[in-house]
């Protein structure tokens, strides 16, 4: 029996498990559970709590010293739960694992699975590279679903920033005394006006977009107080702080027309644009193609995740693979059922040989790794 037919069965359930019982960031309890279960279940031990983060784990294979790093997702969205497809992130990455431990031979620095939580909202990966987790991690490698029938390695993901920005006005009685009010709300609507209007100058590598959070109590009311949050994202450092500079003027531009008082804050801490590895790209593609499948390489992806940090400051890259030939939106309800699909996990069991394969490349060849950081 191979190893993908001995832990084909387990990989099927904890993907549908974990699809089927959301958990938001930084609350995946059950998630981890069973991810570790499914570990030690053969044979491998795993460290919870890693670096002091309650759903953070890692298990390892090989020598001491350093390793190369496939990275698990498995947090949910509100509303859709498993809409982004982290249920599959989970499969592939716990599958790639075990695979490449079941042939792990002559290996000259060690491979380890490290489970990140939070990427939805929190940045688990960030978390982990300032406890120094990465310290001695030659290479990550990670997958993510998608759709279309798109295969994918190197893709580039923009970087983000969250800011919140809040209003202080003055509430008045709306129809008694209006002009002894100053309007926080409409103050919040002109930031949003003036960001429609900066979206026409914007480069197809860049986005912004908002959601208002506070916006008055009652229509009787002058609302003295109005929370914005917006998401501004580029596809480089340079471009994304000149972006939030614009933004930032925007926003005092539109308290002075207003009479209000501005305060902007940091939602999150931002997501870095992925900086993905050639090396790494290549060889996953070289996998890719002896399984039958034809990657696209260094697409541009316009969302973001907090892999990118990690990226920033390791060799990394990852395969994006699909969970149908249909065109579906991402964080959707759509997504989340067809994430459980033989269809995507069909794909899924070819990821993880790709990256298995990957994963023992980078371990037992030292010129290919020392190429990396060329």
């Amino acid at each position: 029996m191979s190893a993908m037919d001995r832990f084909r069965e387990d990989l099927v359930r904890l993907s549908r498990e974990i699809n089927a019982d959301p958990e938001l960031a930084y609350e995946e309890h059950r998630a981890v559970a069973r991810i570790a279960a499914l570990l030690e279940k053969h044979g491998h031990r795993v460290e919870k709590g890693l670096a002091g983060l309650p759903t953070a784990f890692r298990a390892r294979v090989g020598p001491p010293g350093p390793t190369v790093a496939l990275l698990a997702e498995y947090d949910a969205l509100p509303d859709v739960g498993h809409g982004c497809g982290h249920n599959l992130i989970s499969m592939t990455i716990v599958g790639a694992f075990l695979a490449a431990a079941a042939d792990a031979q002559d290996l000259e620095v060690g491979i380890e699975l490290i489970g990140t939580p939070a990427e939805e909202k929190g940045g688990g990966k960030i978390d982990l590279l300032d406890k120094g987790v990465f310290r001695e991690t030659v290479a990550a490698l990670f997958s993510h679903p998608g759709s279309g029938g798109n295969w994918s390695v190197s893709e580039r993901l923009l970087g983000i920033t969250v800011k919140r920005v809040i209003y202080e006005g003055l509430a008045a009685h709306a129809a008694v005394s209006p002009e002894k009010g100053r309007n926080a709300l409409t103050a919040l609507i002109a930031l949003f006006v003036s960001v429609d209007g900066w979206r026409q100058h914007l480069p197809s590598t860049a986005r912004v977009h908002g959601i208002v959070r506070e916006g008055g109590v009652a229509s009787n009311i002058i609302p003295s107080r109005a929370v914005g949050d917006f998401g501004i994202r580029a596809a480089d450092m340079d471009a994304l702080g000149g972006m939030v500079d614009m933004f930032t003027d925007m926003a005092k531009g539109a308290a002075l027309q207003t009479g209000t008082k501005v305060a902007i804050e940091d939602e999150m801490r931002p997501y870095l644009p992925v900086k993905a590895n050639p090396m790494l790209g290549a060889a996953l593609a070289k996998e890719l193609e002896r399984l039958g499948k034809r990657p696209k390489i260094g697409d541009l992806v316009t969302a973001s995740g907090d892999i990118g940090n990690v990226s920033q400051k390791i060799p990394t890259d990852y395969i994006g693979f699909p969970v149908s030939d249909e065109r579906i939106p991402g964080h959707s309800h759509k997504m989340r059922e067809a994430s459980v699909s033989d269809y995507a996990h069909e794909s899924a069991f070819v990821v993880i040989q790709a990256l298995a394969a990957t994963a023992l490349k980078v371990a037992t060849d030292r010129s290919f790794r020392e190429s990396l950081r060329s």
